[in-house]
């Protein structure tokens, strides 16, 4: 579901409520294989260490 646009920090209702296209997922397709070389994407484990540090800090507040 696309996200809703906002505008100077309000909400305002979505634009459309369809699913991605097929060539839009085409294209996101090519950007990650793209992209995935330059190492800009999280391992699941990175991924898992950066939350659970986040959870840990967000706790002790």
């Amino acid at each position: 579901m696309p996200f809703p646009v906002t505008t100077q920090g309000s909400q305002q209702a979505q634009t459309d409520l369809a699913g991605p296209k097929e060539t839009d997922c085409l294209l996101t397709q090519k950007l990650v294989e793209t992209l995935k070389p330059f190492g800009v994407f999280e391992e699941e484990e990175e991924l898992q260490l950066r939350h659970n540090l986040a959870t840990e800090k967000a706790l002790t507040l």
